[in-house]
């Protein structure tokens, strides 16, 4: 079993991630730095740290409001969101007891401290630099000993068998023991919470650079990666233990990085020291509030906890819908003009709402089926296969607006629409009519287990409908005109600007790579007599059937262009002059074998084609390339017609 498997398993023994989350939102308590007892507030933070900001902000002490500050930064680099709903999710047991106290030796107390150690040195060495963000150098230290904190309360028994062995041990040897005897070490166990609970990636840097060689870090320094927060929570780290703060009882450390000395000869050591104690023991202190107000603190709290929570998180969706908006419109408005948009848009607009899959369906109303056209889905989920379709001669209606679908429902359609997606709850939008016949719908859900979606993701899902559905019609347009620009009205096939500009790509990729690549150049023998003869609209005829002889006769990454008139060029990929000969040659064979075929219907006039073909010479120009082709054809004509001539070297 690999090491990430165990991280997982080891997670799914916490209900919840109740555990791991109540370490996390104890560390929050511990930032708060006045040594007075301050029950309600530490209960509040444990129960919504937003609103504990808020408080704060409002506090008269500007003591307090200073330290508050530490709270922001901690909550943000964090993720408030999430955080916020993982802590509302705990239940309120009161405020510890002293006996509650882990005792001064456990892990899990050596663990705490030396958290808010390392925390508090990295922020202020990151104050010293002038480091733009010292509250993110304050998160990455507050969640270097993360591992360690929740490691020490899924696996106590255990931990406490090797407690002896982990004494003077190194890092390797620790995280070897921990294997040992867990199943995963700290060093896991914190990566997977940092992707559970979706915490900023840099904090994964921190973990993987703190007891990194400083050659390595070097290396990565000079390879362009940014290693100054990484720098500044191995700082903290070695400041902690210097300050009385190990990560484990009798830690072997080892010898201070270059690189973090580098950082120590920026302070004054002792008195930097000094200062830690300082921090983590009013820290310590003010994470012990007064059991005798424990009661009313949870008596209060739990009279608000299911109003809040709920008001909490309707606000962070909608703020979040009102971005979502806008974010799809401005990915789809920076990719106008790529190609198909809508794949791009439809994963822009699940993330932005924050579903776990969107699928769009066409509704043919001729053919009276729906079907899912696209599909895209989260890591987890499955996706609606795109194809899949369902008879649906009549939607009564309920494509013509944004809804809530749920399989409560007696509506059919609706029905339908659920079992097509394969989900119990949805939300759709219909998008603008793009062709005539067939209705686009956007289709959103959680998944089978997730949360229905609210009228809030309505709004947000038919606002953005409504800018997809421009973007939509916008790359139409576009598309025409590009195909009116480089593709031939009458015959189909390409225009001389498509022509040229393919012609100037194959010529700098055989500059780069050597590939030969052809060109034959060809037009309708006696074609005027012909024209004058049977009139303009059967020589229109005769030259789309060339057309479509031609491309059906050559590979797909060939091109076939009308060069003016009659006149016609197939460009050979990757194709020396004499295969190029030997394909033209077939050429002119089907275009005379169809030519016989329709000697009746052409008045017994024979078609056939001549044609001369040249091969690419390095540092020859487009141009020149086409007139020696051109002078091929021309000999050509002169030696009888209906016949190929390659250009001469």
């Amino acid at each position: 079993m690999n090491r990430s498997h165990k991280a997982q398993l080891a997670l799914t023994s916490v209900p919840n991630l109740a555990t791991p989350a109540r370490t996390t939102v104890r560390l929050l308590e511990l930032v708060l730095a006045p040594a007075t007892p301050i029950g309600e507030l530490v209960a509040l933070v444990r129960t919504d740290p937003g609103l504990a900001l808020e408080v704060l902000r409002k506090a008269p002490s500007d003591r307090r409001r200073r330290f508050s500050l530490h709270l922001v930064n901690a909550v943000e680099a964090l993720g408030a969101e999430r955080l916020k709903e993982l802590a509302l999710r705990l239940p309120l047991e009161g405020s510890p007891s002293e006996a509650e106290e882990p005792s001064h030796t456990s892990s899990a107390r050596l663990a705490r401290d030396h958290a808010l150690a390392v925390a508090v040195a990295a922020q202020s060495f990151a104050r010293a630099l002038d480091y733009p963000a010292p509250e993110t150098a304050y998160a990455g230290g507050l969640l270097s000993s993360l591992g360690s904190l929740t490691l020490a309360q899924l696996h106590a028994a255990p931990l406490a068998g090797i407690a002896d062995r982990l004494a003077g041990a190194d890092i390797e040897r620790v995280l070897a023991l921990e294997q040992e005897a867990c199943g995963i070490d700290h060093y896991d166990l914190a990566c997977a919470l940092i992707d559970a609970w979706k915490l900023p990636y840099e904090l994964r840097d921190v973990l993987e650079g703190l007891h990194m060689a400083t050659g390595e870090l070097d290396e990565l320094a000079s390879n362009g990666a940014d290693v100054t927060l990484v720098s500044l929570v191995r700082a903290g780290f070695h400041a902690a233990h210097q300050a009385g703060f190990p990560l484990l009882r009798d830690f072997a450390i080892g010898e201070v990085p270059a690189d973090v000395a580098r950082l120590f000869e920026s302070i004054e050591l002792p008195r930097f020291l000094d200062d830690v104690r300082r921090a983590v023991a009013d820290a310590v202190q003010l994470s012990r509030p007064a059991s005798r107000e424990g009661g009313q603190v949870v008596g209060l709290m739990l009279d608000v906890q299911s109003s809040l929570r709920s008001r909490l998180i309707d606000a962070d969706r909608r703020l979040q819908s009102e971005h979502s908006v806008s974010e799809v419109l401005h990915y789809g408005l920076k990719r106008l003009g790529e190609n198909d948009p809508l794949p791009g848009l439809m994963y822009k607009a699940m993330e932005a709402l924050d579903l776990s899959r969107v699928a769009c369906l066409e509704h043919d109303l001729t053919e009276q089926r729906l079907t899912v056209r696209r599909s895209c889905s989260r890591s987890g989920s499955a996706r609606a296969t795109e194809g899949t379709w369902i008879p649906l001669p009549d939607d009564r209606g309920l494509f013509s607006a944004p809804g809530l679908l749920s399989q409560d429902t007696d509506n059919g359609a609706a029905q339908l629409v659920l079992e097509l997606c394969g989900a119990p709850f949805a939300v759709i939008a219909p998008l603008a009519e793009i062709e005539p016949g067939h209705r686009l719908v956007l289709c959103g859900d959680r998944g089978p287990g997730g949360e229905p979606p609210g009228e809030i993701e309505r709004r947000a899902l038919d606002l953005v409908a409504e800018q997809v559905s421009l973007i939509l019609q916008y790359d139409r347009v576009v598309r025409e005109k590009e195909r009116m620009a480089t593709q031939d009205p009458l015959t189909g096939a390409a225009t001389r600007r498509r022509l040229m500009d393919r012609l100037e790509f194959l010529i700098s990729q055989s500059e780069r790579t050597g590939l030969p690549f052809t060109l034959l150049i060809m037009d309708l023998d006696h074609f005027k007599r012909f024209n004058d003869t049977m009139g303009h609209q059967t020589g229109d005829r005769l030259l789309q059937d060339l057309v479509t002889l031609l491309s059906s006769n050559v590979r797909k990454g060939d091109l076939v262009a009308r060069y003016g008139g009659e006149e016609f060029v197939v460009l050979l990929n990757n194709c020396d002059l004499p295969s190029a000969v030997e394909v033209a040659d077939a050429l002119r064979q089907r275009v005379f074998e169809y030519g016989t075929r329709s000697l009746d219907s052409y008045q017994g006039m024979q078609v056939s084609i001549s044609m001369g073909a040249a091969q690419w010479k390095r540092c020859e120009t487009a141009l020149s390339l086409i007139g020696r082709a051109d002078a091929a054809l021309y000999e050509a004509k002169r030696g009888g017609r209906n016949r190929v001539v390659p250009s001469a070297a």
